[in-house]
């Protein structure tokens, strides 16, 4: 049996497959989304970075 499978038949884990999963995702997909603006519109991989340039 899977995982999937185990928390499928639980009525706890199927609160968690419908509620957490998609949220990690979203977050995962948002932090991805963020770096990828970081790399295209300042050319750095941080904040830190970006706010130390402008400091400067």
């Amino acid at each position: 049996m899977t995982v999937l499978q185990m928390f499928g038949t639980n009525p706890l884990g199927s609160l968690v497959l419908a509620l957490v999963v998609p949220f990690v995702i979203v977050v995962f997909g948002t932090y991805l989304g963020v770096l990828g603006a970081l790399q295209t519109f300042f050319g750095e991989s941080s904040w830190q970075d970006v706010s130390s340039v402008e400091e400067e």
